[in-house]
This record gives C-alpha cells, sequence and structure tokens, in this order.
C-alpha cells in the first residue's frame, strides 16, 4: 500500500481511538496497540516481540504499548509518541465529531462553530486534518507505525523499538517507567541505542520551513510554604502574617530575569507563579499560619541545585525587607499608640525541605519517621482516588514535618514539587560533532531529495518525553533532587541512574501542526503523508547503518 494512505489509515483509527489523558480511557490505547499488531504481519511470526508494559505504580493500572523490530546488528533507534490527548470539552456539542477528521472539516464547513481567518483558510484549502490527537500527537504515532510496517517487510538493518507513551500530558508516568524496559530489551537483546527519535508536531516561525529540535527544554517546579505567627488582627503586630512573607517572595521572583535563560538558539522566559494563597480552610479574626505558592522555571542548563539555592537566597532577602518593613510599621505605630507590644526581633529564617526532614528525624526519630509513613499513604491514597492534587499532597507532606519542628519562629521551607523534566542537549553528549554533522546531512537531503528547507531549534520548548531521553548532570544533582523532590518514592520517581546509564542523542521531527489542545487543532497532510516520513526514514537509516 502506498506510505501516505497507510499513514492516513493508522492516524483515522488513532483517532478514533479516545485516550483522554489522567483517566481511565488511557487504556484505549491498549485495544488500538493490539488491533495494530493483529493487522502487522510481522508479529504473527514473532509474538514475543510486542507487548503491554505496566506503567510502575500507577493507580490508572495503564500500559505502555511496545514493538520491537530484531534485525541485524546490535543499533537501535527509539521510536516514542505519547498515545494520551485533552479532553474534547472545548468543542461543546459537537465533542462527538473530535474524533471522526473527514465529518468534523464537513461540520466546520458548514458555519456552524465559528473561527478566525486563518483557520477557515486552512479548513478551505484541504491541506489540513483536524481532530483531537490529530496533531498531538497521533500524527507522529501514525507515521512511526507506518515506517514501522515497512521496515518488517524488509531484510532490515538494525533494530527499532517503537513505544506509545501513556500520560505526556500529565507528569509522563509512561516515558519514566519506559526507561525500565528498555534496560529489559537492551539486556535481553545486547542492544546498542544510537538515537531516541521523536514525533511531536512542530510549530514554524518561518512557513516555508520544516522545524526540526535536538533537544528539550526542561521544567522544575519550586514549591513555598510560608510559616509565620498567629495573632488577633486587632494585634497585629504580635504576630507574622505569612502571606505578606510569600508575596515579597513572588514579587522578587515573578519574571525575574535571572531565571532566563540561553542556550544555543533557544531563549527560555523567566519563571512564573502558577499557584499562591494562604492555607486557610475556614474565616477567623485571626492571621493565617501558613502560605503556600509554587512556580514554574524552564531551565536550559542550569541545574536545579543551582536555581534552587538561587531562590533560597532571593527568599531570604526578601524576608528581610519584611521585617524591616513591618518594624518600620511597627515603630510608626509606637509613636502614636500608647500600646507597647515589646521589641519585634525576627530572623529571616529559609530551609530546604530536606534541612526540616533531617532536623525532624534527629529530633523525634522513628516516632516521626513512623507517622510519616502513615501520613504518606494517607497522601497517596487521596492522590490516588483524585480527591486531592500533587502539588496539595506536597503542602500537607511539608506541614505534617514541620508539626514536629521544634523550632516555631516565622520561617519559609523551599522544595521540589512533581513533576521534574530534566533539559536535553545533543550538546551535553561526547558525539555532539556526530550529532551536528547528521543535521547538516539531513538539511542536504531534506532540500535535495524532499524539496523541502528545515530549520532546527535547539530546544524544544513545549516539555515533551524527550527530557527522559539522556541525563547527563552529576549524580550529585540526581541525590539533590532525591532528597528536595516531594513525594519521591512514594507517589513520583524518576530512574535517573538509569536514563544516564542509556543516555542516547535525541531529534524531534514532526508534521507542522496547528492550535493544539483546542477545537480547531490540526496536522499539515504534506508533511504527515509525504515530507515528514521521508525525513524520518533517512535519519533512521542513517543511524542504523554500519
Amino acid at each position: 500500500m502506498d506510505r501516505g494512505k497507510r499513514i492516513e489509515e493508522n492516524l483515522l483509527h488513532y483517532v478514533g481511538t479516545v485516550t483522554h489523558t489522567g483517566t481511565e480511557l488511557e487504556r484505549n490505547n491498549e485495544i488500538f496497540f493490539k488491533e495494530w499488531t493483529d493487522k502487522c504481519s510481522y508479529f504473527k511470526n514473532h509474538p514475543e516481540h510486542w507487548g503491554l508494559y505496566p506503567v510502575k505504580n500507577d493507580h490508572l493500572d495503564r500500559k505502555i504499548p511496545w514493538a520491537f523490530l530484531k534485525g541485524k546488528g546490535n543499533k537501535t533507534v527509539v521510536m516514542i509518541h505519547h498515545t494520551d490527548t485533552v479532553d474534547t470539552d472545548d468543542y461543546g456539542q459537537y465533542q462527538e465529531y473530535a474524533y471522526k477528521p473527514y465529518e468534523l472539516a464537513e461540520l466546520y464547513k458548514t458555519g456552524k462553530v465559528s473561527f478566525n481567518e486563518e483557520t477557515k483558510e486552512d479548513l478551505d484549502s484541504g491541506e489540513w486534518l483536524f481532530g483531537r490527537g490529530a496533531s498531538d500527537m497521533k500524527s507522529g504515532g501514525a507515521m512511526h507505525l507506518s515506517l514501522f510496517e515497512e521496515y518488517a517487510q524488509e531484510d532490515f538493518q538494525g533494530n527499532i523499538l517503537l513505544m506509545g507513551l501513556p500520560d505526556e500530558e500529565n507528569s509522563s508516568a509512561g516515558m519514566r517507567s519506559a526507561a525500565y524496559l528498555m534496560k529489559e530489551l537492551k539486556e535481553k537483546y545486547d542492544l546498542d541505542y544510537v538515537l531516541m527519535l521523536n514525533g511531536e508536531p512542530h510549530e514554524r516561525v518561518d512557513e516555508n520551513k520544516i522545524t526540526i529540535y535536538d533537544g528539550s527544554i526542561g521544567k522544575i517546579m519550586p514549591i513555598f510554604l510560608a510559616r509565620g505567627k498567629l495573632s488577633h488582627v486587632g494585634q497585629i503586630y504580635l504576630g507574622v502574617n505569612p502571606v505578606n512573607m510569600l508575596a515579597e517572595v513572588v514579587r522578587r521572583t515573578e519574571l525575574n530575569t535571572e531565571f532566563m535563560e540561553e542556550a544555543g538558539n533557544t531563549v527560555a522566559p523567566p519563571g512564573t507563579w502558577l499557584y499562591f494563597k494562604d492555607r486557610k480552610e475556614v474565616y477567623d479574626v485571626s492571621l493565617p499560619l501558613t502560605a503556600g505558592g509554587y512556580m514554574s522555571i524552564l531551565p536550559l542548563k542550569r541545574s536545579p541545585m543551582d536555581i534552587m539555592n538561587r531562590l533560597k537566597e532571593i527568599t531570604t532577602d526578601a524576608f528581610q525587607n519584611v521585617i524591616d518593613d513591618m518594624k518600620d510599621s511597627y515603630e510608626r505605630f509606637r509613636k502614636i499608640s500608647p500600646v507597647d507590644y515589646g521589641e519585634m526581633n525576627y530572623e529571616p529564617k529559609v530551609l530546604f525541605y530536606d534541612d526540616i526532614y533531617k532536623a525532624v528525624v534527629e529530633e523525634s526519630g522513628e516516632e516521626f519517621l513512623e507517622n510519616l509513613k502513615k501520613k504518606e499513604e494517607e497522601i497517596i491514597e487521596l492522590l490516588n482516588q483524585d480527591e486531592i492534587s500533587r502539588v496539595e499532597g506536597a503542602y500537607r507532606l511539608i506541614e505534617f514535618t514541620l508539626s514536629y519542628y521544634k523550632n516555631r519562629d516565622p520561617l519559609i521551607v523551599l522544595a521540589l514539587a512533581p513533576p521534574y523534566y530534566p533539559s536535553t542537549s545533543n550538546y551535553d553528549l561526547p558525539n555532539a560533532q556526530e550529532m551536528e554533522d547528521f543535521v547538516k546531512d539531513l538539511f542536504k537531503y531534506a532540500k535535495e531529495e524532499v524539496g523541502q528547507e528545515l530549520e532546527i531549534q535547539n530546544y524544544f520548548t513545549g516539555i515533551c518525553d524527550l527530557s527522559y531521553g539522556m541525563f547527563t548532570d552529576s549524580d550529585e544533582t540526581i541525590e539533590y533532587i532525591k532528597n528536595n523532590m516531594l513525594l519521591w518514592g512514594e507517589n513520583y520517581e524518576i530512574p535517573l541512574e538509569l536514563i544516564k546509564e542509556m543516555s542516547m542523542p535525541v531529534l524531534n521531527i514532526g508534521a507542522w501542526g496547528k492550535d493544539l489542545h483546542k477545537y480547531t487543532e490540526r496536522i499539515y497532510k504534506e508533511d504527515l503523508l509525504e515530507k515528514v516520513p521521508k525525513l524520518i526514514d533517512y535519519t533512521v537509516r542513517s543511524f542504523l547503518k554500519e
């Protein structure tokens, strides 16, 4: 069958399979892959070369569908795409059409749904395929599956490991567990992983150029819990308001360009706060005891330890500024009021969670550890039932630990909240020059054989599973993350040592997509059916040749 037709068939079937992220519907990926392997003759002779690998400690019991093509030699290309999509709520009353691209296009042509002029032009052109997941990212999966079918009919040079990964839109539980599968297959078949190839859709700066990516941006989520000092609002100078403490930290860190990074031809924006509120659950006339918030920072080169140490410095300075302002306000009050609350003596106390944890273990020992385990089990149960968010679970863990901390002075606790995405760049690998040379070859091939100009971005900035294709930071960083990442090992973990051991170059080569996560999500058909599969095929064969 013509390659383009087969890609379209696979995509239509895939889009028609509902796999909303974070729900049991994600398990429909198992049905889709079972049907695909049943139709692929290769697996009739090699049934042991595909399977459904369990996502570790997953309350939804999701699986990673995988397919392995054993060819000649040890070199292996890992092809990944994620199987989950966001929901279809934004399609309104037409949600059922979201899974039927051609019916959806006909509906849109009736004018019953409004959209902007660019979308209308794309619809009228017939050059785009609309639908939930048509772009993000079942398009990448359909191209990989179809090429796998081709390779399975050849006397193939090299090996292909294809994986469909659940949970990418949430916290990449699929890719994090995939490292264990990759290790098992590596040992079983003596594999040499030479490339991880993702198929996320790309955006275009120049409409005439396909964008490829040779790295992926990172993400860390610093979480803050400020504990003040209780007082009645009528005796405000006897207390310390944690909202005031944390608000000053927010002001100092929101869009702080210290956390803006430039590497290669990519610029990461400064950090931003995603959540901030007091922890009071009922109204009363006292100050809140605690306030919490968390922010998102997208690093390119800076390590989590470096970022968190700088945040601690900024937080300490911000806390001191709050104390100075309080003292100034109190002095003004004392000049005109007969009420004297005594001297105001506070120090800006800022600690990492690991510091608090170690102090409490030293102070309370086994009693704390036993009760902490029970608290963690309680939190995990609530998380599994979707009754609280992972961040709320993190706050409760900090608050529980603080309840054992003997020092009751106002303080701010810093920690890392899941998820964590390491940044990846081929320039951090020993064979960086080889990768740079290959990219030049790919540009030449695209121009001469595909009639297509390419553009390279050094980091995919949309956050993706390629973050777990390599880990090049130090063992010290691994230990730091383990010690300061809340709920690590209980509800969330990354096999960083394993990923570091198997580190390989990464590339993202996908079709042009627009309006991801929107009801106008669409993929450019010429890329999907013709040009990008040629680029992927050339890349795969180049890395697998002897």
